[in-house]
């Protein structure tokens, strides 16, 4: 067929294909292979992809420990009627596992509990890379580690940067040991001078990857408790932090206590969990744990607690659908299939 099509319309085509599909044609033939595996046609195939339905990764778990699955289904209006279940590379640790970011069909992944033991993984090639460990010289127990992953456009890399924690048991604070840069390019860490870095973030802290930086909820303690709560960005291509303060929904500024970074689209938006009690109605708010937003505007969220489903909530007609996931914790990212590579990975 490649002898009389010409190689940019073979290009053309190709580049429209899955990437399930992909993997197989790259048997076919030498000249094949060359072209699929190039760097420039993942590039287009990830262009074309972006134009695309994005597929959601659902990370849930089972009340039996380390029992951690990950589906995906593709983000359309048959979304969840049929999930993929994934070969997850991380089911037979002993650890527990959460998803740092995704960026162009990679995802970052870390250790739950604050540990420095993180991923790089593509489960559309069925790849994934075991960073290195940083070498900290603080060897306690208490030092914990938070993770944002992105892209750096400026240098065409992938960056995970980790920052280090050493829990303070008299002022019950957190004192900032080390901050760290991993580049997929050289597959090795390097240090990161930042200067007055303040902020406190919680292992839990969710972060996403949005206009070309990393953004995390923080807590600065030199403003007063109310206010103190703001989003910090990292950039990735000039490698410095900036701050983005919040309104003042609130007086009292309390109603980010329990506030997250998401993304909607392509914008940066903060989603807050409440839960008050309001005795002279005896009405209660509970918390809706926000997990995505669809891109026909539905919201997909847990209901219930222990056992708890997976529901999909459709803001125009309040009717909720019930998806036949169960498990006792949900996470839900955007995710693209993709051929991005990572060197030196190991297989599923």
């Amino acid at each position: 067929m490649s002898d009389y099509v010409p190689r940019e319309v073979l290009i053309e085509i190709l580049a429209r294909l899955p990437v399930k599909s992909l993997l197989r044609c790259s048997s076919v033939c030498k000249s094949w292979y060359s072209s699929i595996t190039n760097p420039s046609f993942t590039t287009t195939h990830l262009n074309q992809t972006k134009s695309n339905t994005q597929l959601l990764i659902i990370k849930y778990t089972f009340l039996v420990p380390n029992q951690e699955r990950h589906i995906s289904c593709s983000d359309d209006e048959t979304c969840c009627d049929e999930f993929v279940e994934l070969e997850n590379p991380f089911h037979s640790s002993s650890k527990s596992f959460k998803i740092v970011g995704s960026c162009n069909g990679l995802l970052c992944i870390s250790d739950y509990h604050g540990s420095d033991c993180a991923f790089l993984w593509n489960p559309s090639i069925r790849r994934f890379l075991t960073l290195p460990e940083s070498g900290y010289s603080v060897t306690d127990s208490d030092l914990q580690f938070v993770f944002g992953f992105g892209f750096d456009r400026i240098s065409n890399d992938y960056k995970v940067v980790k920052i280090g924690y050493l829990n303070d048991l008299k002022t019950r604070g957190s004192v900032l040991c080390k901050m760290e840069l991993y580049a997929l390019s050289t597959l090795s860490w390097r240090p990161i001078c930042v200067v007055d870095f303040r902020f406190e973030l919680s292992i839990n802290t969710w972060s996403v990857f949005v206009n070309g930086a990393v953004h995390w909820v923080v807590f600065d303690p030199a403003k007063e408790r109310g206010f103190g709560i703001l989003i910090v960005a990292f950039d990735m291509g000039n490698e410095v932090f900036r701050e983005m303060a919040l309104p003042n929904y609130q007086p009292n500024g309390w109603f980010y206590r329990n506030a997250a970074v998401a993304v909607l689209g392509e914008s940066l938006a903060v989603i807050n969990f409440e839960s008050d009690l309001v005795p002279a109605n005896l009405m209660c708010n509970f918390h809706i744990w926000v997990l995505g937003f669809r891109k026909n505007g539905d919201v997909l969220f847990e209901d219930g607690g222990g056992l708890g489903k997976l529901v999909s909530y459709d803001p125009q007609s309040h009717q909720i659908k019930n998806l036949g996931v169960y498990g006792d914790s949900f996470y839900v990212y955007t995710y693209m299939e993709s051929l991005v590579a990572l060197d030196g990975a190991d297989g599923v």
